[in-house]
């Protein structure tokens, strides 16, 4: 950094004298926000960022104090430390009124505590941010470290740690941190919980009361705070619609109040976590789900100095990729492998490790041997390779500076945060956007001397897997447990003739290097027009509809194409929605050496399969879009099914399916929730029936149905024009070849509808024994999604409940770490759902939510005026938020598409509706259908109750109206009759009609039909029970769309 380019600006009246930076920041050529780095003199650093398009304000500031520099007797003390920062100061004594603040504002906000840092952010309307900079500079200023908080936020900590206690990446880490030089920073405990935060308190003597032991903690915690935090230390991100000179006004004099303690700004952990006797090893971890997978890892020197060059990244390239003579096509080709990863861990200031791993089969597992000597391999045919072509890296780099200079605008909050952590990178100031993105030399030397650390005596292989067969294990071990989640682990040292072999590798034939690619864009031009709100559909035939828009906002040379594949046969019975699911993997895995290429040239594509069929999606740099395309419908056509894959695959999709329900409390009952909505659901269980059954030529005669008569809709968004987007669906028509449905034969999701004066409880256990959380997810139905007045009402009422229900369910009552309010949408029915996990029984909590949403009905009855209207202006900022890049656009188009609705407007239509809202309106809604003392008679209440098997506590009896479905009672086969028949007994709405607008053009009239108004059962009219729910196909907290790990 040059000290000439930073200007002294001295004080001037109560502004601290302070410097700026006055070089030129290299930035994004999209990029039309001005910047602005500060030195405070408190040795503060701060970026401001001037956008005058800005929607939301945002603030991010990061202090480079983390976990690792807890006490070595007080574990997760920084973490709790962050807990207790953001409740209180001594200027808003008041605990969470920056949350509350921010909340009203149509703002969120959280808080991150890691290894090397610790990160405070939120996001705002832009009229709010000076209230919330100076919440936050007070924070930091003279945050409250209250007694009664203290013991409040260790028992929140503890059940943040009780939440990821069956966590399998969290207890395979804890692990690796274990085996690690002990007292070195990086073996610490980082989450805390109970016990670790105590210790100190729990050893003044063994009858110590706890009281006692609680202001011990927070004795230790003001004083670690006060050797931790410093000003200098810190770094601050701020957007905002208002002058830099007007940011800067804003900033200085409420961050220079903060107190620089003389700490090194950035402290760094870098020297060696690993002796010698963590290194040549095999660690055999025991897992809590049911999967298999490897790790090879190696520590890294100290690369903080080689951000131009990259090194351990460029080596990532080779060791990742996935094409043609790749380590995951050889060991895909074995029947070994799932999907494999490579890269760096790890900040810059902390210990950073190289790892590459990968998810097995379990053949795979069986030859780990086998996989790690093919990555070896691979290893010594890279050093053999030297020098590499120049093109490897030419490729790099040149797909680094198109990504840098096509940039696109983010989330405010997590642009903010980004900006806040490259502050702390020792990038040059003129780098602070572009040094994390760009390659600006090639250093052979360096890349050459970290591959020549990538030998067997530095590295430790991991294997993961729930039981460890003892001919991969071997004699001689010795299972320990680890301290903290009680993990079971055993460690071997590399046998000689295995240590030998990984050292002297064989030439494998079938492993090369990547060839050049194919797909990096050449024609980056963009064509610009005049704005358009929405898509049109400018295409309709009996077979396909083509909505489209031309990119007139972003000015990227990029597009996205997602195409609606319906056909009533993908979801018709379990067996034919598992051939389904197994089709699509299987051509995502016969496509997957092929489109690597493309994913490396900023180009991507899915197929997934839904309950209505499938959708493709391709996006990215259009240059080479259609190519990409072609390449995946030919294959959708043509796949041919190999028995070695299907093999593989369907172990796979076994463990995902049987994993499903070992995961996390608060999801599946999500997920249980909105299952109970849908008329029609398979669940993995009832699909992993048929798994066994089904032959390749199975899955080939699917294909071939599947796709023999099918409706087609598609989107095509970006910089592309109205022809090339029909050649596309032309392309789609032609690729698949198929015939039109009846149009009573497309799919159209719909939702049950429960009568007024519903009180149903669904009581599962959960499958796991060792899961100490039980969860609660509390649903109230409202109505139909065209109300528009009806769901804008439940907007606000979600928007004024979300902090309070946080605030009390969880900081004060205490019920569990995961508490939230939201707003469900299910298939075109809305509601709001409040869910809980908690150690606590199910029904306790669920009387709290009563309790809870009681108490907020006299606080809504007693709202000012002047609280009401900031509380709807912080909605209609929410409401009216924009897409911040073309692929949220998109996103956001396809929605309402794929609903059935069309309604593009729905955003400016809900605005206007809140600003026109009445709090008697309000209140009636919420006494109608929310206040459990006035809506018995009303209210339309599904709660499910997801049991862990270590609560023994009885239920109590349910009153007169209850509905009791119950697995802990019954067990689950009769649970699931019992749900069958409870839901063949409810009424079903109607399908989605579209909102019609000017989007539809000349295709209008054969939309346009008569069908009744929202308002003709308009819920807020007294006395009246509104059952006209008329849904589409949004989605629920639990959707059954499967991709992935989806059930």
């Amino acid at each position: 950094m040059a000290f000439s380019t930073w200007k002294h600006i001295p004080a001037a009246g109560d502004a601290p004298a302070f410097r700026v930076f006055e070089g030129h920041l290299e930035k994004p050529a999209l990029d039309d926000r001005q910047y602005r780095l500060l030195e405070l003199h408190n040795g503060l650093r701060a970026v401001l960022v001037h956008d005058q398009a800005a929607d939301k304000a945002a603030a991010s500031l990061t202090v480079t104090t983390g976990n690792m520099l807890d006490p070595d007797d007080i574990p997760g003390l920084a973490h709790f430390c962050e807990h207790m920062m953001i409740k209180a100061s001594d200027n808003n004594p008041a605990q969470n009124k920056m949350c509350q603040f921010i909340s009203a504002n149509g703002g969120i906000r959280n808080a991150v505590t890691g290894p090397p840092s610790t990160e405070y952010w939120f996001s705002i309307s832009p009229t709010a941010l000076a209230g919330g900079l100076e919440r936050l500079a007070d924070l930091h200023c003279a945050p409250l470290f209250t007694e009664s908080l203290t013991a409040r936020e260790v028992n929140a900590v503890d059940s943040e740690f009780k939440r990821n206690w069956q966590n399998d990446v969290r207890r395979v880490l804890q692990v690796d941190k274990t085996l690690s030089i002990p007292g070195h920073p990086y073996s610490k405990f980082g989450t805390g919980n109970y016990e670790s935060l105590t210790a100190a308190g729990r050893r003044l003597g063994q009858d110590v009361s706890e009281e006692a032991v609680l202001k011990e903690t927070r004795r230790r915690l003001v004083e670690w705070w006060k050797n931790q935090y410093c000003a200098s230390r810190m770094m601050l991100a701020v957007i905002g619609k208002e002058s830099l000179d007007e940011l800067t006004n804003l900033v200085i004099p409420l961050f220079s109040k903060i107190a620089n303690r003389g700490l090194d700004p950035r402290p760094a952990f870098k020297n060696d976590a690993w002796g010698p006797e963590h290194m040549g090893t095999v660690v055999f971890v025991q897992t809590v789900k049911d999967y298999h997978a490897f790790s090879l890892t190696f520590q890294l020197p100290d690369l903080r100095e080689h951000y131009a060059t990259k090194p351990a990244s460029y080596l990532a390239h080779f060791l990742g990729h996935e094409g043609p003579g790749s380590i995951c096509a050889y060991l895909k080709k074995r029947g070994w492998l799932l999907d494999i990863s490579a890269g760096v861990s790890g900040s810059s200031r902390s210990v950073q490790f190289f790892e590459i791993s990968g998810r097995l089969t379990l053949e795979g597992y069986l030859h780990y041997r086998d996989v790690v000597r093919a990555v070896y391999s691979y290893i010594a045919l890279l050093r053999a390779s030297f020098p590499l072509e120049a093109y490897h890296f030419d490729e790099v780099k040149t797909m680094a500076e198109t990504r840098f200079r096509f940039k696109e605008k983010a989330q405010p909050h997590k642009y903010a945060s980004a900006l806040a952590h490259g502050l702390a990178e020792p990038y040059p100031p003129e780098w602070l956007l572009s040094g994390a993105y760009l390659y600006r030399e090639y250093d052979e030397a360096l890349v050459k001397g970290i591959l020549e650390g990538f030998a067997p005596g530095r590295g430790r292989i991991v294997l993961e897997a729930k039981e460890h067969r003892a001919e991969v294990m071997g004699d001689d071990v010795v299972w320990e447990t680890e301290k903290w989640y009680g993990t079971q682990y055993a460690v071997k040292r590399l046998d000689e003739s295995f240590h030998q072999d990984l050292g002297e590798p064989k030439k494998n034939e079938e492993l090369h290097l990547p060839a050049p690619n194919p797909f990096i864009p050449k024609d980056l031009s963009v064509d610009k027009i005049d704005p358009a709100k929405y898509p049109a559909l400018i295409k309709r035939t009996e077979k396909s509809q083509l909505w489209y828009k031309k990119d007139d906002q972003f000015w990227v040379p990029k597009a996205y194409v997602k195409i609606d594949i319906k056909t009533p046969l993908a979801y018709a019975t379990p067996r034919l929605a598992m051939l389904t699911r197994l089709f699509v993997d299987l051509v995502e895995d016969a496509l997957a050496e092929v489109t690597y290429d493309a994913d490396l040239a900023g180009l991507s594509y899915s197929v997934i399969n839904q309950i209505e069929g499938l959708t493709v999606s391709v996006g990215g740099y259009n240059d080479k879009i259609h190519v990409l395309l072609r390449t995946v419908l030919d294959k959708l056509r043509g796949l041919q099914v190999h028995p070695d894959r299907l093999r593989v695959l369907k172990e796979k999709i076994q463990r995902e399916y049987e994993n499903f329900y070992m995961g996390q409390p608060s999801g599946l009952s999500e997920c249980y929730a909105t299952w109970a909505f849908m008329p029609t659901i398979w669940t993995p269980a009832e699909k992993l029936l048929e798994l066994s059954l089904i032959k390749e030529s199975d899955v080939s005669s699917l294909r071939d149905e599947l796709l023999s008569r099918a409706f087609v809709e598609a989107l095509v968004n970006g910089n592309m024009t109205r022809e090339r987007a029909i050649e596309i669906l032309d392309v789609a028509e032609q690729s698949l070849n198929y015939r039109p449905l009846v149009p009573s034969e497309i799919p159209r999701q719909r939702s049950l509808v429960l009568p007024p004066a519903s009180n149903v409880i669904s009581r599962k256990r959960h499958a796991n024994p060792k899961e100490v959380n039980s969860s609660l997810s509390y649903y109230l139905q409202f109505g139909e999604v065209t109300d528009v007045k009806l769901r804008t009402t439940l907007a606000f009422i979600v928007h004024i409940l979300r902090e309070p229900c946080y605030a009390m369910l969880r900081t004060e009552e205490q019920l569990g770490y995961v508490v939230a309010c939201s707003q469900w949408s299910i298939n075109g029915t809305v509601g709001l759902g409040v869910k809980i996990q908690s150690t606590r029984a199910p029904w306790y909590t669920e009387s709290r939510v009563d309790a809870f949403l009681e108490k907020m009905s006299e606080r809504i009855a007693a709202m000012p005026a002047d609280e009401f209207a900031t509380q709807k202006e912080g909605l209609i900022v929410k409401t009216l938020e924009r897409a911040k890049n073309l692929g949220e656009e998109t996103v956001r188009f396809w929605g309402h598409i794929r609903s059935g609705y069309y309604d593009f407007v729905k955003r400016e239509t809900d605005a206007d509706a809140i600003r026109a809202l009445t709090l008697a309106e309000v209140i009636r809604v919420y006494d109608t259908l929310v206040r459990p003392s006035t809506s018995a008679q009303t209210r339309k209440k599904l709660s499910v109750h997801l049991l862990s098997q270590q609560l023994h506590e009885e239920p109590p009896a349910p009153g007169p109206p209850t509905i009791v479905l119950s697995e802990a009672d019954t067990g689950s086969n009769s649970s699931d009759t019992r749900t069958a028949l409870f839901k063949s007994g409810l009424g079903c709405a109607p399908a989605a009609t579209p909102v019609i607008s000017a989007a539809f053009g000349e295709h209008a009239p054969a939309f346009d039909f008569y069908r009744p108004s929202a308002s003709d059962a308009s819920l807020v009219s007294p006395g009246r029970n509104h059952t006209a729910l008329v849904p589409g196909a949004g989605t629920g907290p639990g959707p059954d769309t499967e991709s992935g790990g989806a059930p």
